[in-house]
């Protein structure tokens, strides 16, 4: 008796299993640089079409790319490189993914097999140097692995909190064939946040109506999750006052009758000076940041009672002791709140929020000299924000200029501010501001950072330039590290070391590499050139020479 023939079960290479893998987690740009151990992810990838892949000058601005995308399109993103040096230089744009919480999977090369352990070129144990910049790193190690490796990439990323994952395999594991395995999503993620304990809201109502001065404070989960309009419409039903954390000044816009503006240093002091006063702190959506409460009492009163609510339950009582820690998502937060809330009449804020905004709107004024040279950074942080569109991005990098623009910044829209939280590295300020544009085309894009920064990174105009990135970019030039100056000025008694240098002619430079380029050094001509390099429709460097004495606060005084 003859056995029936089974059906051969059709086979595809490692690469395709793994591309075939981002598709159906809808990624749709990668970033990065082939090198002799990724190429054959980058070949199938030549014949997606799904996917642009964005060809960088360097690593690190791939990795910070795909943190700009991941960050403006609310969906993980994808950095690849080779083995060694290719990982290595992406590790500050993934460092910044860690300490950030945004989802991007690097996937990357790794040595041959046969190689590996010999002291051949570019052979080292890349997972462990990844993994304290990671949620998880994973070197696979034969092909039935790749599809399974890269599930648990994406399902491990998108877990609150949030954060980048690492994948790497060498060329002879995404070469071989294996069966596909076209699982969905939902099967191996959670997609669907998980909503707040009812009676955990009825214990944090209960905090609420019985306090005298409670204050909203509205971190980046609120607009995470799309509930920024939601939570625009509890303030109002409640009367209660909102602050937003500094790293999210867009997660409560600032044109809002409630709104007091972003805590911290180079802040609001319509925030900073009502905080303090507050007997319950409602912390919604948040991650207490450093430059927001500086980790210590002042910002906050040691007596307020403090409702912390998060999607990420190990972030509750890290920084401050909490009254109740409330874990699920900001939204059902909301609406919890909001159902209670309906039950009672709207309180009269405690604070004349108004007053407190206009009179912080007047100390902004009053130190703005736009008739001075050389430019006062204040002015340049101004005219960025008279200039950008209410839609508009800002990225800002760190050092002296970016805390300037802090200072100016009024949110008008959600997802409309991005810095590096809690990472400060200058230079990303400008590939995330490319990653940011590719995914939201739709909206104006300026990136604002030092001249050391723009130096950084500078490579990446070509980069914007041959994929027609139109991202503005304004320089802060003042020949120097103006960070550092100020931080010698307050601890080492003026004694400035390694902080000048000398600049190219940034609006040249532009121009040479095929961007509209212009050189600011009269306060009158500021506003013009914005507006024109917006008005290219190219990629744009407005270098603007300002004041190198005018120094921003530092953060920890002598």
């Amino acid at each position: 008796m003859k056995t029936p023939a089974t059906k051969a079960t059709k086979t595809i290479t490692g690469a395709q299993a793994l591309v075939d893998g981002l598709l159906r987690e809808g990624v749709d740009h990668v970033f990065g640089i082939p090198g002799t151990q990724n190429l054959a992810f980058l070949d199938v990838l030549r014949e997606t079409p799904q996917i642009r892949f964005i060809l960088t000058r360097h690593e690190q601005g791939a990795a910070f790319m795909a943190y700009g995308h991941a960050r403006a399109s609310g969906k993980p993103s994808v950095v690849t490189a080779t083995e060694a040096p290719g990982v290595t230089n992406i590790a500050t744009g993934i460092g910044a993914a860690h300490k950030g919480n945004v989802p991007v999977i690097s996937i990357c090369g790794v040595q041959e097999s046969s190689m590996r352990e010999r002291d051949a070129t570019q052979d080292m144990d890349q997972v462990p140097f990844m993994r304290p910049i990671t949620k998880w790193a994973f070197s696979i190690p034969y092909p039935e692995k790749i599809q399974e490796a890269v599930r648990k990439a994406f399902r491990v990323a998108l877990t609150e909190p949030q954060g980048p994952t690492h994948i790497e395999a060498a060329t002879e594991v995404l070469t071989q064939q294996v069966a596909p395995e076209p699982v969905a999503p939902a099967a191996y993620r959670n997609t669907v946040p998980a909503v707040c304990d009812p009676s955990q809201i009825d214990a944090a109502w209960g905090l609420i109506a019985k306090a005298e001065r409670p204050l909203f404070v509205i971190g980046r989960g609120v607009m995470k999750e799309k509930a920024v309009a939601a939570m625009e419409k509890l303030a109002t039903q409640t009367g209660i006052p909102v602050a937003a954390l500094q790293y999210s000044p867009d997660a409560f816009p600032s044109t809002h009758a409630l709104a007091l503006g972003p805590l911290g240093r180079n802040a609001f002091t319509s925030a900073n000076r009502a905080a303090p006063r507050a007997d319950v702190i409602i912390a919604i959506g948040a991650h207490f940041d450093v430059f927001s409460t500086m980790y210590k009492y002042g910002i906050f009163s040691e007596s307020a009672k403090i409702i912390h609510q998060t999607a990420a339950p190990g972030q509750i009582g890290i920084v401050f002791p909490v009254e109740l820690g409330v874990a699920g998502s900001a939204a059902s937060f909301i609406d919890g709140l909001a159902a209670r809330a309906a039950k009672t009449a709207a309180r009269k804020p405690w604070v004349d929020v108004a007053r407190a905004r206009a009179d912080f709107d007047a100390e902004l004024k009053a130190i703005l000299k736009p008739e001075a040279q050389p430019i006062q950074p204040q002015f340049v942080a101004h005219m960025i924000r008279k200039v950008l569109p209410e839609n508009g991005i800002l990225v800002v990098d760190a050092g002296n200029g970016g805390k300037h623009v802090r200072s100016y910044f009024k949110s008008y829209e959600p997802d409309t501010f991005m810095c590096m939280d809690d990472w400060a590295s200058v230079g990303g300020s400008f590939p995330i501001a490319l990653g940011a544009k590719l995914a939201r085309p739709d909206r104006p894009v300026l990136c604002a950072s030092g001249d050391m920064g723009a130096m950084c990174n500078i490579g990446e105009l070509e980069t914007a330039v041959r994929e027609n990135i139109a991202v503005v970019y304004v320089i802060f030039n003042d020949q120097g590290l103006g960070n550092e100056r100020a931080f010698q000025n307050e601890h080492f008694g003026g004694r400035y070391f390694a902080v000048d240098y000398k600049n190219p002619d940034f609006g040249a430079l532009a121009k040479v590499f095929g961007a509209h380029g212009e050189h600011v050094t009269r306060p009158g001509d500021l506003e013009g050139a914005i507006q024109r390099a917006f008005a290219s429709g190219k990629p744009a460097i407005v270098d603007v020479m300002i004041d190198q004495n005018m120094l921003a606060p530092v953060v920890h005084r002598a």
